[in-house]
């Protein structure tokens, strides 16, 4: 059991002051204590209004999102 990849977006987040929280499968299996299936990515949320202050925590980050089917880059919009 490894939980390796959750670890690293733990101390990503560790001083990130708003809410945030991992989900999807990965949150599954935290909360089972085990890893049920192999995973190739990782899900977080946090409030909408928050997301700007992300971006800021981030800021060597590229951000972008993904809207009917193509991806575009993100322009601080809500």
């Amino acid at each position: 059991m490894s939980f390796e990849q959750c670890h690293s977006i733990n101390a990503l987040m560790s001083t990130f002051n708003k809410s945030w929280s991992i989900e999807g499968g990965w949150a599954i299996d935290l909360f089972m204590g085990r890893e049920t299936r192999e995973h190739k990515d990782i899900e977080i949320a946090l409030f909408r209004v928050d997301q700007l202050y992300l971006i800021e925590h981030l800021k060597d980050w590229d951000f972008n999102k993904f809207f009917k089917g193509e991806f575009y880059p993100w322009e601080k919009e809500f």
